[in-house]
């Protein structure tokens, strides 16, 4: 049987997934890692807690996923969002580290918020049976798959620095 932690940043208001660990906390690289990520430019920790010995099996079914989350932030005093929206968040997450990662984890990108990163709500078939045209998002509200990607801070340090924003 095998285990997983959850590490729930409170600032970013954020759930990762970590894998378990049962050695010196100083040699936890996937928590450090991921603490790690969690600062603010000024060089400040963000606050979080890590939940343990979660059973994976148990975790990948979407409804005892959704519950243990809603306990965990409801303890953490965050009654806003729904776990859906951490699950969509971390998948896009994946499905965007998986894009980059299988170009090779480029420095730049040729796809980057390309017509095929559009995220799109999955209801053509929908609006189809309905009569209704393709839908249409407007450019203030189109959502890119590239938002959650790592090339994503590159291309925004690059507009910042090219805007002075950095002097």
């Amino acid at each position: 049987m095998s285990f997983i932690r959850v590490l729930i940043c409170q600032d970013c208001q954020s759930t990762e997934v970590l894998p378990d660990y049962a050695g010196d906390p100083a040699g936890d690289e996937a928590l450090i890692y991921a603490t790690g990520k969690h600062v603010y430019p000024n060089g400040e920790k963000h606050f979080g807690r890590l939940y343990g010995k979660i059973e994976e099996e148990k975790w990948k079914n979407r409804e005892v996923r959704d519950e243990v989350l809603r306990r965990i932030w409801q303890q953490e005093g965050h009654t806003g969002f729904e776990p859906w929206v951490y699950n969509t968040f971390e998948t896009l997450k994946a499905d965007a580290m998986q894009c980059w990662t299988s170009r090779l984890r480029p420095e730049t990108c040729s796809d980057y918020r390309s017509e095929s990163k559009r995220l799109l709500p999955p209801t053509a078939e929908a609006r189809k049976a309905e009569g209704m045209g393709k839908y249409k998002a407007s450019s203030r509200h189109t959502q890119y798959l590239c938002s959650y990607c790592p090339i994503n801070s590159v291309v925004e340090q690059k507009e910042r620095d090219r805007r002075g924003l950095y002097k």
